[in-house]
């Protein structure tokens, strides 16, 4: 039971990012970038068509996992089956008298809110309005911000009750900005690879994805030395717990996220307009792919520790080397 929670969460983590970061990277990145380089071959209903797919797809995901983690708490709360937990009002107990539950309904109430606006928002149509923008980056933020409220920063007393949780949706909402935003990355830089002629709109959407996921990296920074000091809170915690050990890998994981991030703004990115050398341009759009691929698996990883540490005590909370009592959500 305890792993597949663990790969649940970790499941419906990813499709989260994924439905938020397709929305910033077509409000911020994609949208603008099309703006800049009218007339480029490279199309933008294609783009907007393949953001589509992946949106809705994730947004898919992220309600099917939901339904499957809500039914796993509810197993693991009540100690009873499957059978018993949908015949004998179990999901309604946990759905009406827990912090979990009440968590649940929010984002239930989201991802539904976020249905109804894709339908217009993810047409492919050149021009959307700026209350429809704004409007489903508010949505789409919240429904990654609020799994911050399905996990260890609920429960803290006097500031850290505020604090852990408010850096905890932070630091989502962030994750989803940069994590959430390299697939449409990839998928645009590999389609720029078939048409060498939007040399333009590729340096442009990756330039801003540069300059936005530094701003997010920035915030995951802040963010996570937050967490971190709630969390764990000592080197011991850090060291000698099973929590501590995870947290160090997704650390260590996440710094090597952004050394290849700082390459790619640096060395790749300015190499990709053909100016005076094509063959700079097409070898600087190789290596930028494959960093970005590089990237993405690394956050897959990542997003499975996430899933790990959400049924494993904080390390704040165990003593060195004490066995381990895993968490129900």
């Amino acid at each position: 039971m305890h792993d597949l929670m663990a790969a649940v969460r970790a499941i419906h983590f990813a499709a989260t990012l994924t439905v938020a970061g397709a929305v910033f990277f077509s409000v911020f990145i994609a949208g603008p970038a099309f703006h800049e380089t009218a007339g480029e071959p490279l199309s933008p209903a294609r783009i907007r068509a393949i953001l589509a797919w992946i949106a809705w797809t994730g947004l898919g995901a992220a309600v099917v996992s939901g339904m499957a983690w809500l039914v796993l708490v509810a197993q693991v709360m009540s100690g009873q089956t499957l059978d018993e937990v949908f015949s004998e009002g179990i999901l309604w107990t946990v759905l009406s008298r827990t912090v979990f539950g009440s968590a649940w309904f929010a984002r239930a109430a989201l991802a539904c809110a976020l249905a109804l606006i894709f339908v217009p928002f993810l047409s492919v149509r050149r021009d959307r309005p700026a209350w429809m923008e704004f409007s489903v980056v508010v949505l789409a933020a919240g429904l990654a911000g609020t799994l911050a409220f399905a996990g260890h920063a609920v429960g803290g007393q006097d500031g850290e009750g505020v604090m852990h949780p408010a850096a905890d949706f932070v630091h989502l909402v962030a994750a989803a900005g940069w994590a959430g935003g390299l697939l449409p990355l990839g998928v645009l830089l590999t389609i720029a690879g078939r048409e060498p002629a939007s040399a333009a709109i590729t340096h442009d959407a990756a330039a801003r994805f540069s300059i936005f996921g530094m701003i997010c990296v920035a915030a995951l920074l802040f963010t996570g030395i937050v967490n971190t000091r709630y969390l764990a809170g000592s080197v011991p915690a850090l060291t000698e717990t099973g929590y501590g050990h995870l947290l160090l890998v997704k650390i260590a994981l996440f710094a090597v996220m952004v050394a290849i991030a700082t390459v790619n703004r640096l060395w790749l990115t300015p190499r990709l307009v053909p100016a005076e050398d094509p063959g700079v341009a097409r070898t600087a759009l190789r290596r930028l792919r494959r960093n970005v691929a590089t990237e993405i698996a690394a956050a897959a990883v990542i997003l499975g520790i996430v899933g790990l540490l959400g049924m494993t005590p904080p390390g704040l909370h165990q003593h060195p080397e004490e066995p381990e009592i895993h968490h129900s959500h």
